[in-house]
């Protein structure tokens, strides 16, 4: 065992917190990595992407109705 890992062991408050596998897990304390995404924007001012219409497809695809 490294001398790091016995360290952690004999002083708990400095171990990372572990998941049920012994996965290290950031504690709620630690700051993000990386500062973060944008805000997302409001439903009514995001852009329309997925539109279509049945124009957009040829005639013989067509739903018959």
């Amino acid at each position: 065992m490294t001398k790091a890992a016995e360290d952690d062991r004999a002083e708990p408050s400095r171990a990372a917190p572990r998941g049920p596998l012994g996965d290290v897990r950031p504690g709620a304390d630690d700051p993000a990595s990386t500062p973060g995404g944008q805000p997302p924007e409001d439903v009514e001012d995001r852009p329309n992407v997925g539109t279509v219409t049945p124009e957009d497809y040829p005639e013989d695809q067509r739903a018959k109705g």
